[in-house]
């Protein structure tokens, strides 16, 4: 483990599965005979990178500057595979939460670059495309051969809220699949953390903030596993200290929310000549809430790692 550790750069390598979660697409949606073991591939090379370097991966995903829709297939499987692992999911339905999150929005990627260009309100006719891409996703892995239950209902349902404003059947609450509710977590946040052509990006709690306002107790549940999956500060993630300077969370702790931080500017801005390490559990260091940092820091993020 060690050694694959030691090979394993998610800032260079997490972005390099767009192309061949792309190519997965094709290979379904014309029922090629090599897209069970072609999907098999990437998402054990994905967990894999996920659980061997947890702390870079997902600050990798936070500091992302890919600018493919197809990123938030990857980094949404990151995400459900953290929360899979808090759930200790069984092995079939971690591989069917996967698959899905993986493949739910293959034909929403087709014209999603020019939704994200659109400022202002979209056209009927855009909203009604929008809303049939779960059914179609699901039918296009049903035709090619991925029949498990579980695995299509969570497609179909990835975008039904469990107060039934969701789509495309408006369903809601119990009937809504446990799968599909931690996919829509994992990609309502990815979504919100990535930076659009009408807002800007968010920072981790602004990016749940349209589902903590949620009252319903399996929402309020699924928050705070993905909570303890990822922290409340998450790797990758710029805070302020009450010494006022900027720093990078580098690892978070499972064991208490409080995580690890390099501080990179000083009170004034100005950048550090290298990272320094900060104890947020002190007064003088603790963690005052994300913000941006005051420009791109000149260090090699996958050494801080």
């Amino acid at each position: 483990m060690a050694e694959k550790l030691s090979t394993l750069d998610p800032f260079s390598q997490l972005d390099q599965f767009v192309p061949a979660i792309s190519d997965l697409f094709t290979q379904i949606k014309l029922k090629a005979p090599l897209a069970r073991q072609k999907i098999a591939e990437i998402v054990e090379d994905i967990t894999e990178m996920a659980e061997v370097a947890p702390n870079a991966t997902l600050a990798a995903i936070h500091l992302s500057r890919q600018q493919s829709p197809v990123k938030q297939s990857v980094y949404s499987t990151v995400l459900a595979y953290r929360m899979a692992r808090v759930l200790k999911l069984d092995d079939t339905t971690r591989q069917n939460l996967l698959y899905a999150v993986l493949t739910c929005n293959m034909t929403f990627y087709e014209y999603q670059v020019l939704l994200n260009t659109i400022q202002g309100k979209l056209t009927d006719a855009q909203i009604q495309k929008l809303q049939k891409h779960p059914l179609q996703a699901a039918q296009h892995m049903e035709d090619a051969g991925f029949s498990h239950p579980d695995l299509i209902k969570a497609i179909r349902q990835h975008h039904e809220r469990l107060d039934g404003s969701g789509y495309p059947n408006r369903i809601s609450g119990n009937a809504l699949s446990p799968l599909a509710l931690i996919i829509q977590i994992c990609e309502t946040y990815t979504a919100r953390i990535d930076h659009r052509a009408y807002r800007k990006a968010g920072n981790p709690r602004e990016a749940l903030a349209p589902l903590i306002a949620d009252q319903n107790p399996r929402m309020k549940e699924m928050l705070l596993i993905f909570a303890r999956a990822i922290g409340i500060y998450p790797p990758g993630t710029w805070v302020k200290l009450t010494s006022q300077e900027i720093a990078l969370v580098v690892a978070h702790q499972p064991s208490q929310p409080i995580p690890e931080v390099r501080a990179l500017f000083n009170s004034s801005g100005l950048p550090y000549a290298g990272p320094l390490k900060r104890d947020c559990t002190l007064a003088e260091f603790k963690i005052l809430g994300s913000t941006t940092p005051p420009s791109l820091p000149s260090v090699d993020l996958a050494a801080m790692f």
